[in-house]
């Protein structure tokens, strides 16, 4: 049985510059909890049950996959700075709280950014401590919290790769390599409610060099993605009358969410500008006639995540190769910092609308963009954003999605630059 403990929570040194939660939930602790009437906290009934990852959860959860004997519980008021922290199986049966309002949060361990077999679980719960009352708190579930990744590849396919095959998966600032025999599923911190997956393959096939690279959106904290490779013949009469590949690669993706919901053959985006191992792209091409507007950059890699450094250049050329030069040009913004109210603050959006920027055209050309008849018409257009690059810096970690979507009578394009901050 736990000793029974009874703890001033005013006098308790704060530990939330330490803690794993702190990184991941941020809360107001600028004020003191009153003084001289307290409460109970009946901790003897409180239990902590990690799901199944992502089975759906019965309202009487029994799995004890995990050990949750290491992990932290921690109590800490709505408002205040102090914090009490224990191992979940030191914990003390009874604490005497101020009165005041509280959470008590359980988690597993510190995330990581990419960490192999390492789930990370999270679970609060608000309660009220009351004058010479006591309160009880009851079991909570802690959920995974971080995303899980797996890699297959199809028997088929194995025959064909040689040694050097490997798939990069990329999260945020998380990156982890499976080769073709990794058996391991990868986990990788959620910065934001919606995250961008990028898993790039490398290496020979059937003699051939080969890099494909797919991105998913909108993955999300609690979900399981599951990709999947296999082969795809060319069709008969398909040979360009050079020597052609036997089998290309075919990849597919199968989301099961933190619900337990499963969706397969989840639609991916294909490189829109893939390279040939061995040749060096060209860094401004010229664009042929009858093609859709083409979003290229020569300082910066487009659809990888690339972490703000001092001095990075983001640099972006949009290029028409229609008579009538582009119509349309329009950034979207995903951050977890920057913010739909953060840009409001800076009198921007999380759209920007660079040929029709109405009220914002200051502020947007203030970032370095371009807007109205710099875009509208023209068969180039470049903005360079560098300049923005430390104070996105200062607003805290994350991953940064900027959305390029470039329209004219040919087609629209759409590139993403993603930024990480650290």
């Amino acid at each position: 049985m736990r000793n029974i403990l009874g703890i001033s929570l005013a006098v308790v040194l704060a530990v939330a510059a330490s803690s794993c939660d702190r990184e991941k939930f941020t809360y107001d602790l600028g004020i003191e909890t009153p003084s001289g009437k307290t409460g109970t906290l009946d901790l003897s009934t409180f239990g902590a049950i990690p799901n199944n990852d992502t089975q759906v959860i019965e309202k009487a959860p029994v799995s004890r996959a995990v050990d949750t004997g290491d992990f932290t519980v921690q109590i800490y008021p709505s408002q205040g700075t102090d914090t009490l922290e224990w191992k979940y199986n030191e914990m003390p049966e009874i604490v005497t709280l101020n009165v005041g309002d509280y959470n008590v949060a359980v988690f597993s361990h510190r995330v990581q950014p990419a960490e192999w077999e390492h789930p990370y679980y999270y679970a609060d719960k608000a309660f009220t401590i009351e004058e010479n009352r006591v309160t009880q708190l009851d079991t909570v579930v802690c959920t995974l919290q971080n995303i899980k990744v797996t890699v297959t590849y199809s028997e088929d396919l194995k025959s064909f790769m040689g040694d050097d095959c490997k798939v990069t998966v990329d999260i945020g600032s998380g990156s982890l390599d499976f080769s073709q025999t990794e058996t391991r599923a990868g986990y990788f911190r959620s910065d934001g409610e919606s995250n961008l997956l990028i898993a790039t393959f490398t290496g020979t096939i059937d003699g051939y060099e080969e890099v494909n690279r797919i991105q998913v959106d909108n993955v999300k904290a609690g979900d399981w993605r599951k990709i999947h490779y296999d082969i795809k013949r060319p069709e008969p009469g398909s040979e360009t009358g050079g020597v052609t590949p036997s089998v290309t690669l075919d990849a597919s993706c199968e989301t099961i969410d933190h619900e337990g919901n499963v969706t397969i053959e989840e639609e991916i985006i294909p490189d829109p500008n893939p390279v040939d191992p061995g040749t060096d792209p060209d860094p401004d091409p010229e664009p042929t006639p009858g093609e859709a507007p083409q979003i290229t950059s020569e300082t910066i890699q487009l659809g990888t995540p690339v972490t703000i450094t001092e001095g990075l250049k983001v640099v972006v050329d949009i290029t028409s190769s229609d008579p009538a030069g582009l119509t349309g040009l329009t950034v979207d913004i995903e951050s977890p910092t920057l913010t739909p109210e953060e840009l409001t603050g800076m009198g921007l959006s999380d759209h920007l609308d660079l040929v029709n920027p109405g009220n914002l055209k200051e502020p947007i050309e203030g970032l370095g963009f371009p807007t109205e008849g710099n875009v509208l018409n023209q068969a180039k257009v470049t903005f360079d954003i560098s300049d923005f690059m430390p104070l996105l810096g200062l607003l805290g970690a994350g991953t940064h999605n900027f959305i390029i979507k470039a329209t004219d009578a040919q087609g629209t394009t759409t590139e993403s630059l993603i930024l990480v901050t650290e």
